[in-house]
């Protein structure tokens, strides 16, 4: 196994070649509205993880009203703007990482998809 110095993806070990340590890694990805992904990164850095942000749009029944011209109209958008919160842990510390962002989510909705790491290679 070889350390390297950067943080990604955090308490993770790399190899050099495809092995059977990170086989037991998942992926977590936290779908979030805009305004909640401060909540979502602060728990997460109180357990020493990190994290990539993409932004995504969505459909969905709630619809996003939008302010056009000089304020007299408004326009229904066809998409929600969103967040994905992905990072990576081990599979034994998903129900802790899960059940802090719950709690710094303080009430309000997020989906959480899990999914299983194949390998993590340095290259």
């Amino acid at each position: 196994m070889v350390k390297d110095n950067t943080t990604l993806p955090f308490e993770v070990t790399y190899a050099q070649e495809p092995g059977k340590e990170s086989r037991t890694m998942k992926r977590l990805a936290v779908l979030v509205k805009s305004e909640n992904v401060s909540d979502i990164i602060s728990a997460l850095k109180e357990l020493n993880l990190e994290a990539t942000i993409y932004d995504v749009k969505g459909v969905t029944k709630d619809k996003e009203r939008v302010a056009s011209g000089r304020g007299s109209g408004t326009i229904e958008l066809t998409y929600n703007s969103r967040k994905v919160i992905a990072t990576v842990v081990n599979s034994s510390d998903v129900e802790e990482v899960v059940s802090r962002m719950k709690k710094g989510l303080a009430g309000n909705k997020a989906v959480v998809m899990i999914s299983s790491v194949d390998d993590l290679v340095l290259i």
